[in-house]
């Protein structure tokens, strides 16, 4: 064989050599890869527990999912300590509702790992007549929704947030049933009256068999400007040298604060409005003097007549919140569809840490994600069979706060805000509540659905005015209940409202659908 011949013979064993050895290598170097991918967990965080949920029943088994909100907690008044602001920091991920629930997470939302998937990243589902549930069976066009826009919350202050009882019992101040966090001399309402020389009664009763308080602070100004008094008043009902007040004691108008003690073995407790001379009064009260209001108007002549005020301002108090959801009605989880695109966008998130060669984890999620997208098409259709058994002219859902509109517009309610007729808490009038009353009987109402057990004594006050029975269950409309998932939320929800308005529920079948969510996350 020639020189040249066996040069070229060489040349050639050496190429497939190293050709071969080459992709040995990279064969391992991708297999290494690959299971390295496998391997590593992520870290992710879920600001609220419903998102904490459906990351959980979405993300891998080896990711670490951590709640950032205990359940006991409100988000609206959620301020982020150091603790949560270390794990916020040190997450792959932070999945989040928005700034429109949770509004401490404003600060967050421009951060490149914080995922929204809450109403502002959304395009929320239209359901007028809930025969076009939009076919989601492709699981990648679960936002080909742009025509329809998220509600727009028309509850900018809504009504305080303060009856959260699933986020662990907040007490609803709503009806100042426990006063217990209001600002060192705050006052809630301040009324000016036009008074001649001479005595007055001011009663307060028990409502439902117990008092709104069993003391409370009122000031009494000779004085024509309420807001040229209220600094006045309000050192005054916060000073400690007060005058206390028992059952048919005398008031004055003073430069102190009478303390007045309710007489719990009696139905009222009256009290003696001296006035020594005529001219405008100014009282300041801790609590609404309407919340003590049974059977008859609590300030009184002689002739027994009702004095009116001529003027009447409310002070909100610093225990009263208020939450701006930003224009937006945050509440999409109450239709399951809503809660799909969720899942959605969090599955799509999921996988961007997902490498390219790793197919198996990226089918996973997908497997994972279907499976959470048919239990939620499934309690859609279980919800629509559930409501089916309610008479069509029972589908009124009267409840606080304005919550339930994307659940009223999914499977068709019409949903009523009380305080849309009763307004904030703390301008609460005679008017508003005979308003709520006439509507209440005009709509032919069948349950008012409390948002906390107990009802506020404000819902069982209008219950008993208005003949219109309360709901035996709360209605949890700010996320999960203190057990359970995110169908079981939906599950009790529909089942309440049903139960309430002459439905039937079938609520074996609803706990079959919760019992499957549950597999999801184990």
């Amino acid at each position: 064989m020639s020189i040249f011949k066996r040069f070229l013979t060489n040349k050639k064993g050496s190429s497939k050599s190293i050709i071969k050895n080459s992709v040995i290598a990279g064969t391992i170097i991708f297999s290494g890869f690959g299971q390295d991918v496998m391997a590593k967990g992520k870290s992710y965080v879920a600001v609220e527990p419903l998102v904490c949920d459906l990351v959980k029943s979405i993300a891998l088994p080896s990711d670490e999912v951590t709640c950032l909100v205990d359940r006991k907690q409100d988000v609206h008044d959620l301020k982020i300590n150091p603790r949560q602001a270390q794990l916020l920091n040190s997450a792959d991920k932070v999945f989040t509702l928005g700034k429109e629930m949770t509004p401490s997470m404003r600060n967050w939302e421009t951060k490149k790992n914080t995922v929204v998937v809450g109403v502002s990243a959304i395009d929320v589902d239209d359901h007028s007549d809930h025969g076009g549930h939009d076919d989601h069976s492709d699981h990648g066009g679960h936002d080909d929704h742009s025509e329809h826009s998220a509600k727009v919350d028309d509850h900018s202050d809504h009504g305080g947030h303060d009856d959260h009882s699933d986020h662990g019992g907040h007490d609803d101040h709503s009806d100042h049933g426990g006063h217990d966090d209001h600002a060192e001399g705050a006052f809630e309402w301040a009324g000016k009256f036009q008074l001649s020389k001479g005595s007055y009664k001011w009663s307060f009763e028990k409502v439902d068999g117990e008092y709104a308080d069993p003391a409370m602070k009122m000031v009494i100004l000779k004085s024509n400007d309420i807001e040229g008094s209220e600094d006045l008043a309000k050192e005054l009902l916060g000073s400690k040298d007060s005058i206390s007040r028992k059952n048919d004691g005398t008031l004055i108008a003073s430069n102190k604060a009478f303390v007045l003690n309710f007489d719990q073995r009696k139905e009222s407790t009256v009290f003696n409005v001296d006035i020594k001379e005529d001219g405008q009064y100014i009282f300041f009260t801790e609590h609404m003097p309407f919340e003590f209001e049974a059977t008859q108007h609590f300030f009184k002549d002689v002739s027994n007549s009702d004095v009116e005020p001529i003027a009447q301002v409310p002070d909100e108090g610093e225990g009263h919140h208020h939450h701006d959801h930003g224009g937006l009605d945050p509440h999409v989880w109450h239709d399951p569809h809503n809660i799909i695109k969720m899942g959605d966008l969090i599955s799509k998130s999921l996988k961007k840490d997902i490498s390219v060669f790793n197919r198996g984890d990226r089918k996973l999620i997908n497997e994972r994600f279907e499976k959470a997208d048919s239990l939620l098409e499934g309690l859609d259709s279980w919800i629509v069979e559930q409501v089916s058994s309610i008479p069509e002219e029972n589908r009124v859902i009267v409840s606080k706060h304005k919550a339930l509109e994307y659940y009223g517009d999914a499977f068709g309610f019409e949903t009523i805000s009380l305080l849309d007729f009763l307004g904030d808490s703390s301008s609460l009038r005679p008017d508003n509540i005979s308003s709520t009353l006439k509507m209440l009987d005009e709509e032919k109402v069948q349950a008012i659905f409390p948002e906390q057990l107990p009802a506020s004594k404000l819902l069982r006050n209008l219950s008993r005015q208005s003949s219109v029975p309360l709901a035996s269950n709360q209605i949890f409309v700010d996320g999960l209940m203190m057990d359970g998932n995110t169908v079981s939320v939906a599950v009790h929800n529909t089942c309440t409202i049903v139960d309430s308005l002459g439905g039937s529920c079938d609520k074996e079948s609803g706990s079959n659908l919760e019992s499957e969510w549950y597999k999801l996350s184990d």
